[in-house]
This record gives structure tokens, sequence and C-alpha cells, in this order.
């Protein structure tokens, strides 16, 4: 006998494979964007805790205690005594916190950058930790 067309049978079971293989695509796809999404909030908020380290790092280069630090510019002083600062301010849609502790006449300065989904520090997106010097007197 001479087969010149495809069966009914035969397409459908070819519909049903190929939407079997479809379907496990799609969830590949779907996993792989909530993925980026995630790792795009991470890379976000590890960039704004950077940049508020680096702000820091300008500003402790340039003063030699806690007393005379000046208010960057953007935030406000939450904290302030003699071996305790703290400056907050938002970025975006996130709250961000910067401590820096020294002992007085201590020759380093502590800094502890926090990066919040809100001001209510619900949840902690961010941290960064570093120990600098004063600017040398000399």
């Amino acid at each position: 006998m001479n087969e010149k067309g495809m069966t009914l049978i035969e397409i459908l079971a070819s519909m049903v494979i190929l939407s079997i293989i479809i379907i496990s695509f799609l969830s590949l796809f779907i996993q792989s964007s909530k993925s980026n999404q995630v790792a795009q909030k991470i890379i976000d908020t590890t960039y704004i805790a950077e940049t508020a380290m680096e702000e820091m790092y300008g500003i402790i280069r340039s003063n030699n205690t806690l007393a005379t630090l000046p208010i960057p510019t953007g935030y406000s002083r939450s904290v302030n005594d003699q071996t305790r600062v703290v400056y907050v301010k938002y970025v975006s849609t996130h709250y961000v916190e910067v401590e820096l502790t020294s002992a007085v006449n201590d020759p380093l300065v502590r800094v502890k950058v926090k990066v919040y989904n809100d001001n209510k520090k619900t949840k902690l997106e961010a941290q960064m930790e570093m120990l600098l010097n004063w600017k040398s007197s000399g």
C-alpha cells in the first residue's frame, strides 16, 4: 500500500510530543526569569552599599575624629556621641544606614553600611563593613 499522508493519530501524537517539550522549556524560562530578578535586586542593593561605603571613605580620609565629621550630602545624622555616629538616607526605594564607631584617640574607625528595604528595617538586603585609618595628622 502506498501512503502519501499522515493519519490523524500520527498528527495528534506529534502534537502531544511537541506540547510536552514546549511546556518543559516554558517552566525553564520562567524559573530563569525569577532568578534574574533576584540577582538584579542583589546587584542593585550591593551597589547602593558600595556607593555609601565610598562616600564614607572619602570623608574619613579627610578627618581625624568622629567629632570633626561633617554630615555627608543627602544624609541625616540619627546618632551622634563620642564613639559612634549613625547617618541615614533614602536611595530610591531603599533605606541606607551608615554606622561609624571609633574609640577616643583610636587611629581606626569601623564603618558598617546596611541597606534595608524600608525605614522599619524589616529586611536587611545588603551589608558591608570596613576598618579604616583616620587622616594622618602629620
